[in-house]
């Protein structure tokens, strides 16, 4: 902030300085007038005079952007404020005009030659051509910044969307886990240990995904590996996924628990036993991840709110500005996930 305002100092006083010369080395002043014009006090009057003029352009500028933030100011009020401001600057050289006339009481005092008034007009344009790049700078840094805070409110927003979800989900998962635990521990112990060390690996990888927003697509597939082993032991060796995925793709970015949330859906929407086994593909296709499962409707459905599929759509479209797509068809029930670089 120290550093802005010296440099906006020494631009305003230099814009003074520079009216001030040109002024003086292009206008036939008389003798008593050049006596006056040539003071210190013209100068430093000059450079306090474009300061304050230009210090308050800038808070004008800050006003006018707040106003178009909060969608309160017409286009019409917009042009009279900056051909107000175009006014001030021609009535401030034509200021410094005047006063060097008053300090060398020479009249008339209102009154100059065509070549006075070309000159005036010289150096106002070139004023003009200065504070205008100044103020589109301005203007286009707060626009961005406006879109960084927009994007940052958007991504928390989908964030909080999205921790809402598992908070929802992961009791229940939990419930099921830990009565199958209990199950397996009386009835099989060795593989309670082994069904214990994925519960682990699957709630650390949860815990580390939170302050993340992409993870390599090879974690999230390790992820998924305990994450359906647990379902086995849940459900019986009845459902199981084929992963087509050449290495070269493994260290791509996918938003974290989205394989997660898939699985989860085929789960909940399809009939799945030793009579109905299921079988969940994974593949690559036109920079998009594909994972498809086969339709086995249950006799009775849940009912769903689709929030899941559209939080990871919104969180996709946030991180590659691509949606995810879903295909719906008798037999086959497919969503594609865009995979970033």
């Amino acid at each position: 902030m120290k550093w802005t305002t010296i440099t906006y100092m020494l631009l305003f006083s230099g814009l003074g300085l520079f009216s001030y010369f040109l002024i003086a080395n292009y206008t036939d002043f008389s003798p008593k007038t050049a006596e006056a014009f040539y003071s210190w006090g013209a100068v430093v009057f000059t450079i306090l005079a474009f300061n304050l003029v230009g210090y308050s352009t800038l808070r004008l500028s800050e006003w006018v952007n707040r106003q178009y933030v909060i969608n309160t100011f017409r286009k019409w009020k917009l042009v009279m404020v900056y051909m107000s401001v175009i006014f001030l600057f021609l009535m401030l050289n034509y200021g410094v005009f005047v006063t060097a006339k008053i300090l060398a009481n020479v009249e008339p005092i209102f009154n100059f030659s065509r070549s006075g008034w070309n000159l005036l007009i010289v150096v106002w344009m070139a004023e003009m051509v200065v504070i205008g790049l100044l103020l589109s700078n301005r203007t286009l840094q707060a626009n961005w910044l406006l879109q960084q805070e927009a994007a940052k409110l958007q991504m928390e927003n989908s964030r909080a969307k999205y921790t809402a979800l598992q908070n929802q989900l992961n009791p229940h998962f939990l419930f099921n886990s830990l009565n199958t635990l209990i199950a397996e521990i009386k009835y099989n112990p060795d593989n309670a240990v082994c069904f214990t060390q994925n519960l682990s690996s699957v709630y650390r990888y949860v815990l580390q995904c939170q302050d993340r927003n992409l993870i390599p697509l090879k974690e999230e597939l390790d992820f998924m590996n305990s994450y359906l082993f647990l379902h086995k032991v849940r459900l019986g060796d009845c459902i199981s996924y084929d992963c087509r995925i050449p290495p070269e793709y493994m260290e791509r970015q996918i938003p974290p628990l989205t394989l997660q949330l898939l699985v989860e859906n085929v789960i909940k929407h399809n009939s799945i036993s030793p009579d109905k086994p299921m079988t969940i593909h994974i593949e690559i296709d036109n920079e998009y991840l594909v994972v498809s499962n086969p339709v086995s409707p249950k006799k009775k459905k849940d009912s769903s709110s689709g929030i899941g599929l559209k939080n990871l759509s919104n969180r996709c479209r946030l991180m590659s500005n691509k949606n995810i797509v879903i295909q719906k068809e008798d037999s086959v029930f497919t969503v594609k996930i865009p995979i970033i670089q």
